[in-house]
Order: structure tokens, then C-alpha cells, then sequence
């Protein structure tokens, strides 16, 4: 396939599935609590997710990975799929579908600062002003009831939120290694099941005292598209613009979540939009353009790409 071909499908890959990502606040958001259990659907996502990758591997060449990368792999589990996924679901339960996609779209600038300390890219000055751009409109957004509280209703939810975005971010910046030696199928089978084994014992109490028989059949189709859409194929299509695109520009996706996010939200009555969200939403992009935003003749590609 022509080269400008696959990067064309690579982008509509990041697209569909920051278009999914985006659904995926409303969805999960609506079956928890009331459903099931944060940690109980991280169990299940896991699982599931797992077994998902490992039966489509088994319809591809068989593709060996050494003992070294099998142990890299393992520590990257921990940030892509242990963090992200736990405090995503955790975070999202104690705080609003909008707040967290607009703390998520400061993506780009912690996959900035982290392609900067482990792959050396220069901090220019305008990147650094990107940067505190970007966080003065989460900073406006965790603090609009005020100073921070503890007891308040999504104080904790939002930096729940910004401690997992700061884990994807740093997952994107280092998989890109593994991505460009495996498929991104080998790559995930292998990630899933390292976290799927850390998930497990962090959600079995909620697990086991789940009224499994008790969920209707809607939640049960939501928790299916948490899995198959949001987990299975999200981080199928993420992973193979990854590995075509650097993790700047695969991250610079994420500011169209919010979007997406605040529309579904509003429609099914689980939030509402005022002026400190669009305020803080355009801080944000504001933050994220600067950072992302390079001169032809300046751009130097994170890591090569094919």
C-alpha cells in the first residue's frame, strides 16, 4: 500500500476511535454505579479484552517475542491497561462525562513533555507556553466550586482523571518501541494479559459480591460496547496509528473527545454544559495547538516513521 495511503488510514484509525472513546463516557457512566461496580467492570473488561486479542492472534501468523521485550511489555501493562484503565473507570464514577474528556485532551501535552525526556525532543518556548496554557484550563476546571475539597462532588473524580491521562500519555510515548518491531495485535494480546493479571485481584471483591443476575439486558449491551468497542477495537485502531504516526500527533486526537462527549452527555441529561467548561475546553485546545503546532521546515518526527 502507497505510503500516504497508510498514514490516510492511520488517521481515520485515530479518528474512529477517539469517535468511540468519546461515546465511551456517556456508556460507562451510565451503568456505573447503578449496574455494576467500577472495579468489577475493570475484571470483566479485562478479561474479556484479553481473551478478545489472544482468539485474533490465533488467525495471524505466529509471531515470537523475546523474554526482554515480554518483560518491557509487562511494565508498559501497568501504565496502558492497570492505571488507565482502573483510574478512567474510578474517576469517571465520582466525577461528570464532561469533566473527564476535557482533563483527557491535555493528552498531547503530557505526550509532549514525556516524548521530550525519553526521546530528547527540545522544549521550545512556545511548547512551554502551550503547556501552561493547557493546564491553567484544568486547573480553572478542578477549581470552579473553589478552592480544592476533599469532600467535594468531583474533586477527587478529576484527579483521578488527570493521573490516568498522565498514565496514557507516558504508555504512548514508550510503546511505540514494541510497536515498530511486533504487529499491534502481538503487542496488545501480550499487554492485556499482563494486566488482566494485576485487574483481577483489584477488582475481585466488587466482583464476587456482584448480583451479576440482576443486570438488565441495556446494561449489558453497554458493558458489551465498553468492551468490545471502547477496549477491543479503541485500542486496536490506536495502536496501529501509533505505530504509523508519532505519539504527538496520535495524541493531538484526543481534543475531540470532550465534543463528542459533552454532546452525548447533555442528551442523555448526565450533565450539562456552562461557561467554565467552554472556557476551560478552550484553554485547553489553546494549550494543545501551541504544543502541537509546527513549522514545516521545524518538524521533527518524534521516532521514525515507516
Amino acid at each position: 500500500m502507497h505510503k500516504s495511503r497508510v498514514k490516510t488510514w492511520a488517521h481515520l484509525s485515530l479518528l474512529a476511535a477517539n469517535i468511540i472513546y468519546g461515546i465511551n463516557y456517556s456508556v460507562a457512566k451510565a451503568v456505573m454505579p447503578d449496574h455494576i461496580k467500577p472495579f468489577a467492570l475493570l475484571s470483566i473488561r479485562s478479561i474479556s479484552a484479553a481473551a478478545l486479542f489472544w482468539i485474533t492472534s490465533l488467525f495471524m501468523p505466529r509471531e515470537p517475542v523475546n523474554r526482554k521485550d515480554l518483560l518491557f511489555l509487562f511494565g508498559c501493562s501497568f501504565f496502558g491497561v492497570v492505571i488507565n484503565q482502573a483510574l478512567f473507570l474510578v474517576g469517571l464514577d465520582m466525577t461528570t462525562p464532561v469533566n473527564s474528556s476535557i482533563i483527557l485532551s491535555t493528552n498531547p501535552i503530557f505526550a509532549f513533555v514525556f516524548a521530550a525526556l525519553i526521546l530528547k525532543e527540545r522544549i521550545t518556548f512556545l511548547k512551554g507556553t502551550g503547556l501552561a496554557i493547557g493546564l491553567s484550563g484544568v486547573l480553572l476546571l478542578i477549581l470552579q466550586n473553589g478552592m480544592p475539597d476533599l469532600a467535594s462532588s468531583t474533586f477527587l473524580g478529576d484527579v483521578f482523571s488527570m493521573v490516568n491521562t498522565i498514565s496514557w500519555a507516558f504508555y504512548t510515548v514508550v510503546i511505540k518501541r514494541m510497536l515498530e518491531k511486533y504487529h499491534p495485535v502481538t503487542v496488545m494480546k501480550w499487554t492485556f494479559l499482563f494486566g488482566m493479571l494485576t485487574n483481577i485481584p483489584a477488582g475481585y471483591h466488587q466482583w464476587s459480591t456482584m448480583d451479576w443476575s440482576a443486570i438488565p439486558f441495556t446494561a449489558w449491551l453497554q458493558i458489551g460496547f465498553v468492551i468490545v468497542g471502547a477496549t477491543y477495537l479503541g485500542y486496536l485502531l490506536i495502536t496501529f496509528g501509533l505505530r504509523r504516526l508519532s505519539p504527538t500527533i496520535v495524541s493531538t486526537y484526543t481534543y475531540t473527545q470532550p465534543i463528542i462527549a459533552a454532546y452525548l452527555a447533555t442528551l442523555m441529561g448526565q450533565d450539562h454544559i456552562d461557561i467554565v467548561m467552554v472556557v476551560s475546553a478552550l484553554l485547553i485546545f489553546a494549550g494543545v495547538f501551541v504544543v502541537s503546532f509546527q513549522k514545516k521546515n521545524q518538524l521533527i518526527p518524534l521516532s521514525p516513521e515507516p
